[in-house]
């Protein structure tokens, strides 16, 4: 090999290296893990900025997961690149449920005492973390029981900074439906667990440990009796379509059309009384959780209801 041909060999190598310096760069870019305290815990979000965009200028989307999930579950992270693509900026967010820093699935080895409506602390931690950071315009969105929890924390006087809400399938359930995916997923029924649960409250015992337990989506769990009779005892908050009369906000309800959600969802939406501002959208050939394809159509329902920018 001659000195030339070797110098362009290094060359080339050069070039490439820096390339690829280039690229790694505007990726990270594009994507940053930020944080914010809530309550003593340190909180986590994954920030998604598109290109030639800002979050003063064109606010974000703030998307929260579904039950003991995370903000990087496969609906969210794919939902975060499609938006990018789109021009749209977002913010993904991990409920703490009690942990710092938490990251991932909720372990269900850990002790659980946390309830549903505790996700609206945070919701407003991060949206006055948005503000900090100069947004103006804000878009809640969440997926199922997250979709639920946006809508909680819509009813209670929002933050002036959020414009809409998008709930996708969001909860609606019920006692009786709460009793059915309970006994479907567990193969026991609800009422005695239950039972002893409201009875521990009812004796001031709401801390009262629990072990070994099916809880959410945990088959033997360590949960204090007051959060399980949050969850699957009289809670109104967790029939979704009840709330809707009492947000202001222009909303966006999108559910598959392959999820039995949306055979429920969809005749109460229909029924909720007075003008309301509520667009309510199937997506065809999608299932709870929007696999495949059925995430890019749901990412264009969402970029119409956002509007010019």
């Amino acid at each position: 090999m001659t000195d030339a041909t070797a110098n362009g060999f290094r060359s080339m190598a050069r070039l490439l290296a820096y390339a690829l310096c280039v690229a790694a760069f505007a990726m990270s870019a594009r994507a940053e893990e930020v944080q914010t305290e809530v309550q003593g815990l340190t909180v986590l979000g994954n920030l998604e900025i598109a290109e030639g965009k800002s979050l003063k200028a064109d606010g974000a989307v703030l998307l929260l997961h579904d039950t003991l999930a995370h903000n990087r579950m496969e609906i969210l992270s794919a939902l975060q690149e499609l938006l990018r693509e789109r021009g749209v900026n977002s913010l993904a967010i991990t409920l703490s449920l009690g942990l710092n820093e938490r990251r991932g699935l909720f372990d269900c080895a850990i002790e659980q005492d946390h309830r549903n409506e505790d996700a609206i602390v945070e919701i407003q931690s991060w949206v006055d973390w948005l503000k900090q950071q100069g947004a103006t315009n804000i878009t809640l969105a969440g997926h199922a029981r997250g979709g639920n929890q946006m809508a909680i924390y819509a009813v209670k006087e929002p933050d002036p900074a959020v414009k809409r809400l998008v709930l996708i399938a969001p909860l609606a359930d019920t006692q009786a439906s709460l009793n059915a995916e309970f006994s479907r997923r567990f193969g026991q029924p609800l009422e005695p667990i239950l039972a002893q649960a409201e009875k521990l409250v009812a004796e001031d015992e709401s801390t009262t440990l629990m072990t070994g337990v099916p809880f959410l989506v945990c088959e033997n769990a360590g949960v204090t009796s007051g959060a399980f009779v949050n969850y699957y005892g009289p809670n109104q908050n967790l029939y979704t379509p009840s709330l809707l009369p009492h947000i202001q906000l222009p909303i966006l309800i999108v559910v598959g059309d392959l999820d039995p959600l949306a055979n429920e969802l969809m005749p109460a939406i229909e029924g909720i009384p007075g003008a309301r501002d509520i667009r309510a959208e199937t997506v065809a050939g999608a299932d709870h959780f929007f696999r495949d394809l059925a995430v890019d159509q749901l990412a264009d329902k969402i970029e119409s209801f956002l509007g010019p920018r």
